[in-house]
């Protein structure tokens, strides 16, 4: 009863630390690209009048810097000639893409700190009920089973294993032209390390078997923390101590 209970607790613990990672990947990306990013120009919409919520024409307009001043030193022919006529015209900026470092700079500190909520998440509830289990098996009242946390983590983790089997699946037939990205956010704990393993293609149909067999892989590390953690629980091993008792012995 403890496993599912617990189980259940994870559960809800992993669905937590997906929506907060992937506020924390929105948050970093629009960090990342202020930081390794520059504006290029701005995409245009016509509209016959302000009331208009559908505009008759667009386009895109590049900046041009000829001085190395970095400042446009282009004229948007388009946008005075709409604006003679009286049309209005709006924009939104264009920015450039992000380089492989920057996108690699993205994915590894996103990552890093969505697996620490996840290590945090995925060890508190097993770690305390090994330590719990260890001294109900010291009186007798209870059976030794150090796969407990094992079992904890694999409930826990049902959704998680059962989003990635309906990608799977979508995959090979259903809708083979499902956006990679929107696994990945149904899995937003895992976010950058999926679009690292996938490589940033576009849909669940171009995803290799290697890759796939990767993906469902990155869904057992939630049940292997959760065993360790039962483990150590169960074993009275706390690591916080000993790192902080060898920190003072130094």
């Amino acid at each position: 009863m403890n496993i599912f209970k617990n189980g259940f607790k994870l559960c809800g613990s992993l669905i937590i630390a997906s929506v907060i990672s992937i506020f924390l990947c929105i948050s970093m990306n629009v960090i990342i690209s202020a930081m390794f990013t520059s504006e290029i120009g701005y995409q245009a919409f016509v509209y016959e009048t302000e009331e208009s919520t559908d505009p008759i024409a667009k386009y895109e307009y590049f900046y041009t810097d000829k001085d190395g001043d970095g400042k446009d030193d282009g004229t948007d022919v388009k946008m005075q000639e709409y604006e003679d006529k009286d049309y209005i015209v709006t924009t939104v900026k264009l920015r450039s893409t992000l380089t492989g470092t920057s996108k690699a700079v993205f994915l590894i500190s996103t990552q890093i700190l969505s697996m620490i909520m996840v290590i945090a998440f995925a060890s508190n509830s097993p770690y305390k009920q090994g330590f719990k289990d260890s001294n109900m098996v010291k009186i007798g009242r209870a059976k030794s089973d150090l796969l407990k946390g094992l079992k904890i983590g694999l409930i826990g983790n049902i959704p998680f294993f059962a989003i990635t089997i309906l990608m799977i699946v979508l995959a090979v037939g259903i809708a083979p032209g499902f956006r990679t990205v929107w696994y990945a956010f149904l899995s937003g704990h895992f976010y950058s390390l999926i679009m690292w393993i996938t490589g940033g293609v576009l849909t669940v149909g171009e995803i290799s078997t290697m890759q796939y067999v990767c993906l469902v892989l990155v869904q057992f590390i939630v049940p292997v923390i959760s065993c360790v953690a039962y483990i150590l629980g169960f074993k009275e091993i706390n690591l916080a101590e000993k790192l902080v008792y060898k920190k003072e012995v130094k």
